[in-house]
């Protein structure tokens, strides 16, 4: 039990939460959270002030952090610059350095930090390239419930039909993702593999569904559709990651689902008040992991069916798309 800071903070005005029930949230949940967290590189947003106030994505770890959290380095650009008084100084290696938990005291270490959402990579250390998820995320139009359930099953049936068994995981947002676990591939090139399939996927699942499911990136231009994004299978991209909250003014949370649940429960169905609700339930995710697919037959398959679609994958450019 960590001494919390400001545990009377209000952090969830709508419904009264504290800094202090943001902590005790995690710190019951984090056995549970941590297999999902263990060895990725973390992405937070924290709200200090509690959503009244400004929030920020935290990717490096400040040095006052546990030093049994660790450390895991990774290279803005080899040529970047520091500046001063506007004239450009010797080219300087920057780094970002992300924390990666460890011990299950982490979790509420980081609430008692200001932390709220917890994302991470479809990739454990020590190899960022070499993912042991892949991760479809439903991004449906404003009030798109029915549309959004019926985007996961479509998305559920082909992957399964391609070779990948998955679970629906409620965002505590808009909407689902679709989650198959995988044996991490044997080289960083077949790593690289699984990212292009999975474009070619969404690819796929749009020219099968056009009315109702797009590729296209810019919101205004998704026609009510809901949005395949196969982005967060690139390197470095995050998802949310299993148990966290969401920065959203119930206070939701995500959760692994199974199938037979997809019909009843909302993508934001549970919230903070659902701690105890939330541990008598099986963990549909981590259950799956114990057997994950090999995802070389994917890979194989998917190839397969886009080139007897005859589709042309197009290089992707998220500013210009």
């Amino acid at each position: 039990m960590i001494e919390v800071s400001h545990a009377d903070r209000v952090v969830f005005p709508e419904i009264g939460r504290t800094k202090g029930d943001v902590v005790a949230y995690f710190e019951r949940v984090a056995g549970r959270a941590l297999p999902h967290l263990l060895r990725r590189p973390l992405s937070i947003r924290r709200y200090p002030k509690g959503l009244d106030g400004p929030g920020f994505f935290q990717k490096n770890v400040p040095a006052h952090y546990p030093a049994s959290m660790e450390r895991f380095a990774v290279p803005r650009s080899a040529q970047a610059t520091k500046r001063h008084r506007g004239k450009a100084a010797a080219p300087v290696r920057e780094e970002t350095e992300y924390p990666v938990l460890t011990l299950a005291e982490h979790l509420p270490y980081l609430a008692n930090q200001g932390a709220i959402e917890l994302h991470v990579p479809t990739a454990r250390l020590p190899d960022l390239l070499r993912p042991d998820r892949v991760v479809i995320d439903l991004d449906p139009p404003p009030d798109s419930l029915v549309l959004v359930r019926r985007a996961a099953i479509v998305v559920r049936d082909r992957m399964g039909e391609l070779g990948l068994p998955t679970v629906p995981v409620a965002t505590g947002s808009k909407g689902y993702h679709v989650v198959a676990p995988i044996a991490p591939p044997a080289t960083t090139d077949d790593g690289l593999a699984i990212g292009t399939a999975v474009q070619k996927l969404a690819a796929l699942l749009v020219a099968e569904q056009p009315d109702d499911l797009t590729v296209t990136f810019r919101v205004a231009q998704r026609g009510g559709r809901v949005f395949v994004d196969w982005l967060r299978n690139m390197p470095m991209a995050t998802v949310v990651a299993p148990y966290s909250l969401r920065a959203r003014p119930r206070a939701t949370v995500a959760v692994p689902l199974a199938w037979s649940e997809i019909e009843t429960i909302p993508p934001d169905g549970f919230t903070i008040a659902d701690v105890a609700r939330l541990l008598d339930r099986p963990d549909h995710l981590a259950d799956l992991a114990r057997t994950p697919a090999a995802p070389e037959p994917f890979v194989a398959a998917v190839d397969a069916a886009f080139e007897r679609a005859g589709l042309v994958l197009e290089e992707f450019d998220r500013f210009r798309s």
